[in-house]
């Protein structure tokens, strides 16, 4: 079981990064139909280095995306992961600033230690599915939540996701935000970061900062980009 939760705790800070970069925390809206992104960060912390790359595209009220992570752990241990997930967010569940949405997703990580065979290890495959929420406050604040749970189909554990977030836009180029991420038996996740468009709604490059809260050493630290409409109109 300790090792189930260890990896729940590898995978699941890395799932919701499907959500649009900086935040973990996902919105109730797609990339739009036809239209394809590119999000990729670089991740550090007190004992891991890492890199995801995250590329997703629309059809039509649906995005599907896949994300694959790259993480080298103490003592020469390396994890590797990759997720597959599908966001649904019609038009018919927008009421005037709210909008509704789901995002279902599976994935699967592997841990390997140092001296072992690539085919040594550890592993986990996952399943997961959170409701979306978006609120536009107004004077360029918006508010996200998600609710949800995930299942390691291997260990047979499951475990409660909660999200929430505020973003505010003070400036077209600019978008700061605050954000607290909950799995059950792993803690809470506080981040806080920013925006920074080079080109608006095209090309953004942001920096985020978190920890977990109650855990010793557990800062980590980000620096990401993302490339939006790389196809369709």
């Amino acid at each position: 079981m300790k090792k189930a939760l260890v990896l729940i705790a590898f995978m699941l800070p890395s799932l919701p990064a499907l959500a649009g970069r900086p935040l973990g925390t996902d919105d109730a809206g797609t990339v739009g139909d036809k239209q394809c992104q590119f999000e990729a960060w670089r991740e550090r912390s007190h004992d891991s280095r890492g890199w995801v790359a995250s590329p997703a595209c629309g059809l039509g009220e649906f995005e599907l995306g896949v994300e694959f992570g790259w993480n080298k752990l103490p003592e020469a241990q390396k994890e590797n992961s990759q997720t597959l997930a599908l966001k649904w967010a019609p038009e018919i569940f927008k009421f005037g600033p709210v909008g509704l949405g789901a995002k279902a997703w599976t994935g699967r990580s592997k841990l390997s230690p140092a001296g072992e065979d690539e085919h040594d290890g550890w592993q986990a495959s996952e399943n997961g599915a959170l409701a979306l929420a978006s609120w536009d406050i107004g004077a360029g604040f918006n508010a996200h939540a998600n609710l949800g749970t995930a299942r390691d189909r291997i260990a047979h554990q499951s475990a409660r996701l909660a999200n929430l977030a505020l973003t505010y836009t003070p400036h077209e180029r600019v978008l700061f935000f605050v954000e607290a991420q909950n799995t059950q038996r792993a803690g809470t996740t506080q981040a806080t970061g920013l925006r920074l468009w080079a080109i608006p709604e095209k090309l953004g490059i942001d920096f985020t900062a978190s920890r977990v809260a109650g855990a010793q050493d557990s800062r980590a630290f980000s620096i990401g980009f993302g490339w939006y409409g790389i196809l369709g109109d």
